[in-house]
């Protein structure tokens, strides 16, 4: 039995490094420019995920859009996903309203990229009610990226190189989809599973195991009670200073900033690149502009793992990526 899963494991790591070789080697694809032009783009849209009890007791459908290059177009068999969430504090927000724009940009890149809907809404008034919006928001999230890979062949995704990101709320949930388990929940609020299900089991029945490989991480933090420093992972982030909703550093509110979670990151040696905006409050580089500053220096990050070549990156002002070559 030892020799069996010693023979797996290795062809394991042998398909993976051959795959992220074969990704690092696409000139061109996965960089700051564009490899695919607009019109060359296709999208499925509004497709049912799953469905789940609202905060209003309400079955919800739940929906995801995807943004890819043509498959006739494009010639590889698979490509690398990034998953990307909205933000809205958990009470607003909406799929169309900005993540379309950075999934396109994402798939003029070369990967395919979608965005989300999930549910929203808790009691404003209730202390701590806000961890049932984000428990709902990780349940959510974790049935979308099932979904993606149950239907991984057909759209010609990659399980192996899954990525997620957000803004905001929607990096909060992206964090917690990575580093937040069903034991740690139940540690600290054992009444959620009860009443709302487990997080890997809520929307769907699908099975499929996922792996994050790094965060896209915009003006979002994480609880400390579901991070540890042996299990981070890659993160690329965009920060303001200012920013006085979601902390930069630590906040009772909102947990692990950006700061915060950078210099975990370098103290256990996880490659991270980071942006602040030393005059910026909450939510930066929003204009077209800046969305593509962002979605540019995230692919040449994700490149670089693809290739090995991760190397750490701080900045105050807006440094363009350049990995196309």
């Amino acid at each position: 039995m030892n020799i069996i899963r010693f023979i797996l494991t290795v062809a394991l790591f042998i398909t993976t490094s051959t795959v992220s070789a074969q990704y690092c080697s696409q000139e061109g694809r996965y960089s700051n420019r564009e490899f695919f032009s607009s019109i060359e783009i296709d999208s499925l849209k509004n497709r049912t995920y799953g469905t789940a009890v609202n905060v209003l007791g309400k079955s919800q459908e739940l929906f995801i859009d995807f943004y890819y290059p043509n498959n006739t177009l494009d010639t590889l068999s698979k490509r690398p996903f990034v998953l990307l969430v909205h933000g809205g504090g958990f009470v607003g927000g909406n799929k169309e309203s900005y993540m379309t724009n950075l999934c396109k940009e994402f798939a003029k890149r070369g990967f395919v990229a979608a965005t989300i809907t999930y549910r929203l809404g808790f009691d404003q008034n209730i202390l701590g009610d806000h961890a049932v919006a984000v428990y709902r928001a990780q349940q959510d999230a974790n049935a979308a990226l099932r979904y993606t890979l149950e239907n991984a062949d057909t759209l010609k995704i990659d399980p192996a190189w899954i990525f997620m990101g957000g803004s905001s709320a929607g990096s909060i949930t992206a964090l917690m989809t990575a580093y937040g388990s069903q034991q740690e929940w139940n540690q600290f609020f054992p009444m959620l599973a009860e009443k709302l299900g487990p997080l890997n089991s809520s929307g769907n029945n699908f099975k499929q195991p996922f792996s994050i490989k790094a965060i896209f991480n915009n003006w979002g933090a994480v609880s400390p009670i579901v991070i540890k420093p042996e299990e981070l992972i890659p993160m690329i982030s965009f920060h303001g200073e200012l920013d006085k909703v979601v902390s930069i550093d630590v906040s009772p509110y909102t947990g692990f900033g950006s700061r915060k979670l950078h210099n975990m990151l370098n103290e256990q040696g996880i490659c991270n690149d980071f942006t602040i905006d030393p005059k910026g409050g909450h939510s930066i580089y929003r204009d077209k502009e800046g969305a593509i500053f962002r979605v540019g220096r995230a692919a040449c990050f994700f490149k670089s793992l693809f290739c090995d070549t991760c190397s750490n990156f701080l900045s105050i002002e807006t440094v363009s990526a350049n990995c196309s070559n």
